[in-house]
């Protein structure tokens, strides 16, 4: 008799509202509601949570915004990227993988104590299927550029200001970003002849040789120089809107017979045995000693931080009288320093060696 009275009193105990520990546990997790860059409304955990990142730039744009001690997850190729997140951030190396290669394992992330995921390059349905496969709320990125997409780029870095209570840094960077922008357009004054540039050995899926460029190059667009590249209409798209990589054939390079030539540093094992070729040392831009190397543009997506170190560069290069006041390597410090809390600049000349002749520093 006592023991069933016993029973009775505990499960009216439970039956009253407010005494279930189960519902008061489920009442104590609030949430914030935030709109992702798909226009999905997303639940986020209230407080400081983990995350998994997933696809190309989503550990960048963290990153810039000081979030990095909120990654808990990353992907499996990230470990092996000598990028300027990693050179500034190598603590991530030592993070759980969710899978194999950038493909995640929906059992793992399913199993992880990552609180949501913050993925580029991921559409509203993936997104959603994504989210009911593994449990976890997914909040979208659009990663953008800084030409036709610029407001994807700066959207994404305000809504990581919001999801982690951090406006003020994305004001704060996007400022950085525009002010520079601005600086630069505004030396430039429009003249003639203006110089016929080309950008090549721009990365695409991997390595790719001098004839791997892109339209509208970012730097060209605001330093105002003649690019043909951009008179091509049928651009070949790579990972995401804004990143119009293209293979042009060789023959149209000598075509255009740019007045510069400017390297990625990504493609050096390719181009690096291509520019000794006979045919391609004959273009004006050879014989006059006028090929440079640049930073990194498109190494897992956009690097933004070396685009804004090689405007600067090619800008003084080509303008020095409307950049006399420029030191090019105090500038890339500045920069490097804004992004990401560090002066990283001297660890990615020693991995690039950008803005020299592409004979030099090679080999070592």
């Amino acid at each position: 008799m006592r023991a069933g009275l016993a029973l009775y009193a505990l499960l009216m105990f439970l039956l009253v509202p407010g005494c279930n520990p189960e519902k008061k546990r489920h009442l104590d997790q609030s949430t914030v509601t935030i709109t992702d860059a798909e226009g999905r409304i997303v639940q986020k955990p209230a407080g400081d949570i983990k995350v998994i990142t997933m696809r190309a730039g989503a550990v960048r744009l963290m990153a810039y915004m000081g979030l990095t001690a909120n990654i808990a997850y990353i992907e499996k190729n990230d470990l092996t990227r000598v990028v300027p997140y990693m050179m500034a951030h190598p603590e991530l190396k030592q993070l759980p993988i969710i899978g194999v290669g950038n493909n995640y394992d929906p059992e793992v992330v399913a199993a992880s104590q990552a609180d949501m995921i913050i993925s580029t390059y991921i559409s509203k349905e993936e997104a959603d299927q994504l989210s009911d496969k593994v449990g976890k709320p997914v909040f979208c990125l659009k990663y953008g550029d800084l030409v036709h997409f610029k407001d994807d780029f700066y959207n994404s870095l305000k809504s990581l200001g919001m999801l982690f209570n951090k406006a003020e840094r994305a004001d704060s960077l996007i400022q950085y970003i525009e002010l520079n922008l601005s600086d630069i357009s505004g030396r430039v004054q429009i003249r003639q002849p203006v110089p016929k540039v080309y950008a090549g050995g721009i990365a695409f899926n991997g390595v790719q040789g001098i004839a791997s460029t892109r339209a509208q190059y970012p730097p060209f667009y605001y330093l105002k120089l003649h690019a043909p590249a951009d008179s091509i209409p049928n651009s070949l798209e790579s990972i995401g809107l804004g990143q119009k990589n293209m293979m042009v054939d060789l023959e149209q390079i000598l075509l255009w017979d740019p007045d510069y030539i400017f390297l990625d540093a990504s493609g050096k094992e390719q181009w690096k045995e291509e520019i000794k070729k006979p045919l391609i040392q004959k273009l004006t831009a050879f014989e006059k000693g006028h090929i440079y190397t640049l930073l990194p543009f498109n190494w897992h997506t956009i690097n933004y931080e070396n685009l804004l170190c090689n405007n600067w560069f090619i800008g003084k290069l080509l303008f020095p009288e409307a950049f006399h006041d420029v030191n090019v390597d105090q500038k890339c410090r500045e920069i490097f320093q804004y992004f990401y809390g560090k002066d990283i600049y001297d660890e990615v000349k020693d991995r690039y060696h950008p803005f020299q002749k592409p004979d030099a520093g090679y080999g070592k």
